[in-house]
Order: C-alpha cells, then sequence, then structure tokens
C-alpha cells in the first residue's frame, strides 16, 4: 500500500477549513486589474497558470454560492487528504489543489480550473469506500489536469458573443476582473448546464481509475460508485448530474474494460465508515 494512504491515518487534522479553502473565497487579484484593460482577440493561446487559477476562483466562488460549505471539519479534511493522495499521483502534483464537500442531497462533483474540486453530501452518501471516494476525486483530478473546462472556453463561440470585441486590444499577460468573471460565466454554464463532452467525460473516467489504482486503492471500486449513480437516475437529487454527463450504464460499459487490471490495492470500506461516522457527530 502506498505510503501517501497509510498517512492519512496518522495525520492529525490541524488545518481549519478556512485556511484550505482561502483562495477559493479570494476574487481574481485585484493587482492585476489595469484601467482601460481590453479583452484579448485570440483566445486560441494557452491560458497561463495564473489565469488558469483566476478562472477557478471565479467558478469556485459561483459554486459557493449555488451550494454551501458542510460545517463538517472532520469530513472536509478527509477528503482533502483523500483527493491530495489521489492528485499527487497526477500529471500536476504541484498545481496547488483544493478539496471542498458542499453540504447538499444533490449528487454531483465539480471540477474548476486550477486545482478547485468540490464533491456534495449527496455523492458521498453514495460512496462505500475510501477507493470509491479516491477513484470519483480521480476523475474530477482528470478533468482540470486535461484542462478540459479551459479547452471549452477556448473553442467555444460562446466566449466569441459574450464580450465585446469592437475596438478591443489585447489584455497581455494578465486577466481583468471583469474578463475572468466572463470566462467564469462559461465555465459555471458547462459545469451546470450543458456539460462536457461524451469524450472529455471518458477521459476523466479512465484518469480516475489509472490515478486510485496509482496511489494504491482498488480502482475497479470505481464501478461500485457508477451502479450506484444508475440506480438513482430519474430522482431529483441526480438532475444537474444527468443533464451533465452521459447515462450511468454508458459510463459502465467504457470504465469495465479498463478495471480489468486495477483489481489490486486497498478498498477501506472500514475506514471510510469509520471517518463518515466521526464526521457525523
Amino acid at each position: 500500500m502506498r505510503i501517501l494512504i497509510a498517512a492519512i491515518t496518522t495525520l492529525l487534522f490541524t488545518v481549519s477549513l478556512q485556511a484550505q479553502l482561502g483562495d477559493i473565497l479570494r476574487r481574481v487579484d485585484p493587482n492585476k486589474i489595469r484601467k482601460g484593460a481590453k479583452v484579448v482577440r485570440d483566445v486560441s493561446r494557452e491560458f497561463s497558470d495564473e489565469e488558469e487559477k483566476d478562472i477557478g476562483r471565479v467558478v469556485a466562488a459561483r459554486i459557493l454560492a449555488t451550494y454551501p460549505l458542510s460545517k463538517k471539519e472532520k469530513l472536509q479534511q478527509y477528503v482533502t487528504l483523500v483527493g491530495s493522495t489521489v492528485a499527487a499521483y497526477s500529471t500536476r502534483p504541484t498545481l496547488g489543489w483544493h478539496f471542498a464537500v458542499l453540504d447538499t442531497p444533490v449528487v454531483n462533483a465539480f471540477s474548476c480550473p486550477g486545482g478547485f474540486i468540490f464533491i456534495t453530501t449527496g455523492a458521498l452518501e453514495q460512496i462505500g469506500s475510501e477507493a470509491e471516494l479516491a477513484a470519483v476525486l480521480g476523475h474530477e483530478v482528470g478533468h482540470a489536469t486535461l484542462k478540459h473546462i479551459l479547452k471549452e472556453i477556448r473553442r467555444n463561440s460562446v466566449f466569441m458573443s459574450s464580450v465585446d470585441l469592437a475596438g478591443e486590444a489585447s489584455f497581455g499577460d494578465s486577466l481583468t476582473d471583469a474578463v475572468g468573471e466572463k470566462l467564469g460565466s462559461i465555465a459555471y454554464e458547462k459545469l451546470f448546464t450543458s456539460g462536457l463532452s461524451r469524450r472529455d467525460e471518458n477521459e476523466a473516467d479512465k484518469v480516475g481509475v489509472e490515478l486510485a489504482a496509482s496511489a494504491g486503492y482498488r480502482g475497479s471500486e470505481f464501478l461500485r460508485f457508477l451502479e450506484g449513480l444508475k440506480e438513482l437516475e430519474g430522482s431529483s437529487q441526480m438532475k444537474v448530474l444527468v443533464a451533465t454527463h452521459p447515462k450511468a450504464a454508458d459510463r459502465i460499459a467504457v470504465v469495465k474494460p479498463l478495471v480489468a487490471k486495477a483489481e489490486a490495492g486497498a478498498v477501506l470500506a472500514d475506514r471510510w465508515k469509520s471517518w463518515t461516522q466521526l464526521s457525523s457527530r
């Protein structure tokens, strides 16, 4: 078993929720706002890491305005540790990851640019082991590492129609507050309304299984989570997830061939049960 998984058992949870989520609660850095700064004409270029984080903060702030944070700090810290463990095996381990639990029965999880990851209490209630949690968070980490939202912003014609380009010049190397808000709105709509492409979701499912297995978890446990989603389809809890993701049966068909080599590893159902019980007190 990986050292990082073992560390979750022994690490003292002393970091406050506010400290963990401080960056999420900030707006776009005001020092980057320049008088008369204009919107860039060419969105075909890559966003810088700082621009990515700025967009992520805006999206995260809007998510937090939609769903409140869970007040169960032990649960927040546990999810953060599992998420950080998985993210450490990703292609962007130093992105500066932030994980948070949202207090809502809605079953969903969200990946914002810049490494801001959310999961709902409704989704956590459908999870039966730490390995399942690792794969679900790994799926969201995959969206961030593959920059799915950023790629959608760059290729989406909505961007060009949502800003006034007439007579405007490039803003150079930084995002203004106004531009960050507009880009963040596009990303938010993708998360809550139209969703990402089937290809993007399939890629993220693959990464979720791979990251969980790389971190020492049994990647095949992801199928248990997807089977649970299949049973819930049609319920009000699943409204947003169904609207923005492929059907659970289709995801299961894609994931099954991937988990043939992911049968080894830790499940940690008992540890999941003990921590979620502790968090409910």
